[in-house]
């Protein structure tokens, strides 16, 4: 999940290599990060049903939400899919396969058996479905190994980390190939249509495999970001397309501005309705637009090092991977509490972020075997090309 530092353009015809670290991608991980910890911090406030929620919404939330939700996984899987093209430029194919099972797989496997049984123990107590201590609860329900929500074991927020991981051996022959043959294409008109597929897919797929995130029943959310992944690796393949991005950052963002000008009231009013064909279509342009409006005004105002990113790369995976559990044991104490809602989110979101960064400095980076269960690298954090996972 790292990426590195290129504080200059690279030649016309040239593609990034392992020495031309690109600050950028890293930085706009860590934003997205961020953005995942408000996400889900609003999940307990805007009546969407989640594992334990307020008892009053905050109905202000509910754009953002659901624009946020169009941006954040998407803008997490391209980067990753970049960050895979450029970490094998540095490996072998068993090299690059043997550094994902270990960064991915393992901390995947680490945080259902470690960070994710926590909330599902807190879900069943707010909801009736447990009496009793949570060591009961571990060894009667989790070890049963039986799939959420019949059950008790999941991945929960970590299918992120299993789709990366299926998609990089998915991917792997691909790869190998585009290294191989480096197929001459460079940024164009091509990038703009990305969109397109995306919709289609959503259209086509949505209405018989709606999000579940379960991975075997789950084809038009795998589909959606398998290509989000592989449009990040023909960015970060394709030749100079960071820059002709940034070359076009005010085209794209004015595009992306247009585009929810018009087409957002359209949605509200009812115009366009939701869940059709249109609809698809619609959101996911809107989607693509915002993406490469973020990935172009980021590498021309974000590709530079500093202190707190150098921190950021490393603290971020497992961040990610702690943020929602320590949600919701800080939020089943504060929803019950007769304070205002936005008040109660404050505190939550507060609180999420204290923990997690005490707890990745205290404990997660200072020893071999959690810096190992959590994918941070062996030894002091250091920059390097995107890794994407």
């Amino acid at each position: 999940m790292t990426a590195g530092t290129a504080t200059r353009p690279l030649p016309g015809n040239a593609t990034a290599t392992p020495t031309a670290r690109l600050d950028f991608l890293d930085a706009l991980r860590v934003l997205a990060i961020a953005v995942l910890l408000f996400f889900h911090t609003g999940m307990l406030f805007v009546g969407w049903g989640w594992h334990i929620t307020n008892a009053q919404t905050i109905p202000g939330l509910r754009l953002p939400m659901d624009l946020l939700h169009r941006l954040r996984m998407p803008l997490l899987f391209v980067i990753a899919g970049a960050g895979m093209w450029y970490a094998l430029q540095r490996r072998s194919l068993a090299g690059f396969a043997r550094e994902r099972a270990v960064r991915l797989l393992l901390p995947a496997v680490a945080g259902m058996f470690i960070v994710v049984p926590p909330q599902v123990f807190v879900e069943r107590v707010v909801r009736g479905q447990w009496q009793g201590g949570y060591l009961r609860f571990y060894a009667e329900r989790v070890l049963q190994l039986r799939p959420y929500p019949a059950g008790d074991f999941g991945w929960h927020h970590l299918w992120f980390i299993v789709y990366l991981f299926v998609y990089a051996m998915l991917l792997l022959p691909v790869l190998a190939w585009w290294r191989r043959a480096r197929p001459p294409y460079a940024p164009g008109p091509w990038v703009l249509a990305l969109g397109l597929p995306l919709g289609v897919n959503e259209a086509l797929l949505k209405p018989l495999y709606p999000e579940s995130h379960t991975l075997i029943h789950d084809a038009y959310i795998f589909n959606h970001y398998l290509l989000l992944t592989l449009y990040g690796v023909a960015l970060a393949a394709s030749r100079n397309a960071w820059d002709w991005l940034a070359d076009r950052r005010q085209a794209l963002l004015g595009a992306a501005l247009l585009l929810s000008v018009l087409g957002l009231p359209m949605l509200e009013m009812g115009i366009v309705p939701r869940d059709t064909p249109a609809d698809a279509l619609y959101a996911n342009l809107f989607t693509w637009a915002w993406l490469l409006s973020l990935l172009a005004w980021g590498r021309q105002r974000l590709n530079f090092a500093t202190p707190l990113l150098a921190w950021a790369r490393e603290a971020s995976f497992p961040i990610y991977i702690l943020h929602q559990t320590v949600i919701i044991l800080i939020a089943q104490v504060v929803i019950r509490q007769a304070w205002a809602p936005w008040a109660k989110f404050a505190v939550i979101l507060a609180g999420t972020v204290v923990v997690c960064v005490l707890a990745h400095e205290a404990l997660l980076r200072r020893f071999p075997l959690t810096r190992l269960l959590f994918g941070i690298k062996p030894g002091p954090a250091r920059g390097r090309v995107p890794q994407g996972g």
